[in-house]
């Protein structure tokens, strides 16, 4: 592959538009995809990194104003082999990497040797990071919307001549690794769906870390719409450390029993109190979470009986696969 590959109209579209940007960034959102480190995806990167042989491999949530490896996986090189220059962590901006250009096209895109192609090679990470060679499949949801990718990357150069090109074998272990996650993302619907269900607000934050995970639109009518799954809720939602929401959840995290607030007035006519219970709960990807949940006009044990039992609902996944929320098989 060279230059010319990239000449036609289609393939021109390098980058996402920004209308595109904001309709993935809100797809994201309704999917449940949080930007936070998921171990379900780790176990995809990683089988994906080990079956290419790439060095390292992610699930790229390509959002608004950054992209998020949500699944992340790189191996220390034996001594002697090639090693990238630097670490990004999970976080990388939009002018960084080439999936941002898998998105655009809204195709794979491969390239054995960055090197080769004028268009990439001045990419900041080649330089920085040391990125040669990348392998990258867009992940498009069931309604059309490229939300992300997943894709391989080497510090030394691939070729056919040394009988490691990407080639299509390489192509078909990331387009496994695609289905896999959309498969996940699939899945995870069945607890958008009993949040949605549910008769009073509802929140999902990962321990330690208070990261918001699910928040449903009863949540969002009380406390507001949160731009990024994956911010603290603290920082997301203001409110929650006077009204007493903050200190049961992190009571819990300490170790604690679940609890519930006193029962909080809600502004306006007619005059209404609600009250909310925090609990633990099982959510795929994640070692630890707490469901918070929100009830009109009732009384502490009734409120705290129908959280464990959104709780209990969420966490009992039928027809679960061989990736369990540990990420072990």
């Amino acid at each position: 592959m060279n230059d010319q590959d990239f000449e036609t109209p289609a393939l021109r579209l390098g980058r996402p538009a920004p209308s595109d940007a904001a309709a993935r960034t809100t797809r994201q959102r309704e999917l449940g995809l949080a930007s936070v480190p998921d171990s379900v995806f780790d176990e995809v990167a990683r089988k994906a990194a080990e079956s290419t042989g790439a060095t390292a491999a992610m699930v790229n949530l390509v959002g608004e104003r950054r992209q998020y490896f949500v699944g992340l996986y790189g191996k220390e090189p034996a001594s002697g082999e090639p090693a990238f220059l630097g670490d990004p962590g999970r976080f990388m901006d939009m002018d960084q990497g080439f999936c941002v250009h898998v998105v655009g096209r809204k195709a794979a895109l491969t390239l054995d040797d960055v090197f080769e192609f004028s268009r990439f090679r001045g990419n900041p990470v080649v330089d920085e990071l040391g990125v040669r060679s990348y392998i990258g499949v867009p992940l498009i949801d069931d309604d059309g919307t490229v939300i992300g990718t997943v894709c391989a990357i080497d510090p030394a150069p691939r070729s056919e001549a040394e009988g490691n090109s990407w080639g299509n074998q390489g192509l078909q272990v990331l387009k496994e690794a695609r289905d896999q996650v959309l498969a996940e993302i699939g899945a995870r619907q069945r607890i958008n769906d009993i949040l949605a269900a549910a008769d009073g607000p509802v929140m999902i934050t990962a321990s330690p870390g208070l990261e918001v995970l699910y928040a449903n639109s009863h949540h969002e009518q009380l406390f507001g719409l949160i731009e990024q799954l994956g911010a603290p809720a603290p920082e997301a939602f203001p409110h929650l450390a006077p009204v007493g929401i903050l200190a049961i959840i992190e009571h819990l995290e300490r170790g604690g029993d679940p609890m519930v607030t006193p029962p909080i007035p809600l502004t306006g006519p007619p005059t209404t109190t609600i009250t909310f219970a925090s609990v633990p709960v099982r959510v795929p990807g994640q070692d630890a979470a707490v469901l918070t949940f929100g009830l009109t006009d009732t009384d502490a044990v009734s409120c705290l009986a129908r959280a464990k039992k959104i709780a209990a609902d969420i966490g009992d996944r039928p027809g679960e696969s061989g990736l369990d929320g540990s990420g072990q098989e």
